[in-house]
């Protein structure tokens, strides 16, 4: 029905068992080159699937079973309530990426480190090694003391114009096709100028015909909340006070889009 449906963008669904997992997977495989389809698959444990059987009669199985048959179907996997809302939320709002080259701009190195885990843990593949005209070109944006690798570490003193400038220029050149953005909250670029800003650039590159997926983590007190939320509502996937989530959700994005054969 709602791979039919005009006003359904993406499927989630929570499932404490599959009763005919063939049937399931010929169906997913079809839909899910469509339209995202996205599974919480409960029981994943031997005490989750033995209370799954107490009020569902759900049949104990090997949970990798279920991940093979998710992941040749192209369904995306949540691991958690969370996951499911995130990607359901997030996955559709994305552009599709044209590459697998991520690049993370940062303004604090712990945060750069700890969006480099995540990259690992969610299949996402960093541009290593920087071409060097590039990191020439990232170098003429940061402090000395700044990294232009990758993670791009601005450092945590510098104006929103740096931030501004590096992302413009993950955005224009063609070998960069996502962004990861590491916010820590600093007096000199309050966390809503930050996010203002990030708008703006964002917008004026899709004026210019450029979409790439961005998402956002950001740390600080209470104002990054405000931030988080205004950066969603124009269409970046931005989380306070998490390094994981957002990752994580450009890391379904990847999922879905090499499931549907979309990048390469």
């Amino acid at each position: 029905f709602f791979e039919q449906d005009d006003n359904t963008k993406v499927i989630a669904q929570h499932a404490e068992d599959l009763k005919d997992g063939r049937a399931f997977a010929e169906v997913a495989k079809r839909v899910s080159k469509k339209k995202p389809v996205i599974m919480l698959k409960a029981g994943r444990t031997s005490l989750g699937a033995a209370a799954a059987s107490s009020h569902t009669g759900a049949l104990a199985s090997n949970d990798k079973i279920y991940d093979d048959v998710l992941r040749q179907s192209g369904v995306i996997r949540a691991r958690s309530l969370r996951d499911l809302l995130d990607f359901a939320r997030g996955v559709p709002m994305l552009p599709t990426p044209k590459g697998e080259n991520v690049v993370i701009i940062t303004g604090a190195g712990g945060s750069g480190v700890l969006l480099s885990d995540a990259c690992v843990d969610n299949g996402l593949k960093l541009l290593k090694p920087m071409p060097e005209d590039l990191d020439a070109a990232f170098r003429k944006f940061i402090p000395p003391f700044g990294a232009a690798g990758n993670p791009v570490d601005i450092t945590g003193g510098e104006p929103p114009k740096t931030y501004q400038n590096t992302v413009r220029l993950g955005l224009e050149d063609p070998r960069i096709h996502a962004l990861i953005l590491g916010y820590w909250h600093t007096i000199v670029t309050p966390p809503m100028v930050f996010a203002k800003i990030m708008v703006e650039v964002i917008d004026e590159m899709k004026a210019k015909g450029i979409h790439k997926p961005v998402v956002a983590s950001l740390a600080g007190d209470v104002e990054v909340e405000e931030a988080a939320e205004y950066l969603y509502a124009h269409g970046i996937p931005a989380y306070a006070y998490s390094t994981e989530i957002p990752v994580a959700v450009l890391g379904a994005k990847y999922q879905w889009a090499r499931g549907a054969s979309l990048v390469k």
